[in-house]
């Protein structure tokens, strides 16, 4: 006892320290470790993956690790990130397939695209382009739209993939054309018929398209998106082409397992923002038909709900049945 009562302004001061250190350790910086992006699928969500990795690696110095879980239209990956801790190191760099359209697509998903993920930004926006083998004699989109009602069903469109189909069904949707739909396993089979003239048009991705734009391949008819594309400035938009209220685009988000706290999601969105906004990341995206796409969480959650509905309206319209 007598050493106690000794020795208690000595243990205060250690028993301070200790409360002192331990919360140091509970506040330190986010991220304090390597993160890992887990990204639905190869190619191009991949690739941006490692590209925006590499910078905010640079920014916060620990590695970005990245992780591709290809299958099942990004599912896979989507689940895995779903589960995992809500600590901010398990990042998901996900698609309009993952948060859009899989929610029509299949009739039961192991994940809630709202309720088991936070948004944390916006990543990319791809342009797609509506091309027609040269060999068609029509210049415009007005122009095809008026050779497709004078032959309902005649023409026919190749489709290799979830998004290359619903952009047309979008414009059929909207104007009330009938064209046929040509099935592809990818879209570069498709693309190789298109050109050999085996069928009539497509809607793909811009950054694919524009060498065989300019070879004269195919001819180029309107952009997808609601703005042009810098690269071919003289191609108008769907919208400026005649067809009202058209927009679609694939995009990337990166999303945090639900739970994450208030300051990790606003720390993780300053980090892929700022990426974003990188020369290196400008550049990149512009080769491959993209562009930035930085939101708040916010402003992706809205706008992910908005794509899902859309999807679902074009693809009941297609008649494509959930799996």
């Amino acid at each position: 006892m007598r050493y106690l009562k000794r020795n208690l302004p000595a243990l205060a001061l250690a028993a301070l320290g200790l409360a002192q250190s331990g919360f140091a350790l509970s506040q330190e910086p986010y991220p304090s470790r390597p993160q890992r992006f887990i990204a639905m699928g190869v190619g191009f969500p991949e690739n941006t993956a490692r590209m925006i990795g590499s910078e905010i690696a640079e920014l916060t110095k620990h590695p970005v690790i990245v992780e591709a879980k290809p299958g099942a239209n990004g599912i896979l990956a989507a689940d895995f990130v779903a589960k995992a801790k809500p600590d901010g190191y398990t990042i998901l760099i996900g698609t309009n397939s993952t948060h859009a359209a899989n929610q029509s697509l299949y009739k039961t998903l192991p994940y809630d695209y709202v309720k088991d993920f936070i948004p944390v930004s916006g990543v990319s926006q791809g342009i797609l382009a509506m091309v027609v083998n040269p060999d068609l004699p029509v210049k415009s989109v007005a122009e095809l739209t008026a050779l497709a009602r004078k032959s309902p069903g005649k023409l026919t469109f190749g489709s290799g993939s979830t998004s290359t189909l619903a952009a047309v069904e979008l414009y059929k949707l909207i104007t009330g054309v009938k064209i046929v739909n040509i099935q592809y396993k990818t879209v570069p089979q498709a693309n190789i018929d298109l050109i050999a003239g085996r069928i009539d048009l497509m809607i793909v991705n811009l950054g694919e398209a524009t060498p065989q734009i300019k070879a004269g391949k195919v001819r180029a008819l309107a952009v997808s998106a609601s703005h042009r594309w810098p690269a071919l400035p003289d191609l108008p938009t769907m919208q400026e082409a005649g067809v009202p209220d058209y927009e679609w685009s694939f995009w990337l988000g990166a999303w945090l397992p639900a739970g994450a706290s208030k300051d990790v999601v606003a720390r993780a969105n300053e980090l892929v923002v700022a990426a974003l906004g990188k020369p290196k990341v400008k550049e990149y995206f512009a080769n491959v038909g993209s562009v930035p796409f930085p939101t708040t969480s916010e402003q992706l959650m809205k706008y992910q709900i908005a794509e899902s509905a859309k999807w679902r309206k074009v693809i009941l319209a297609a008649g494509i049945q959930a799996e």
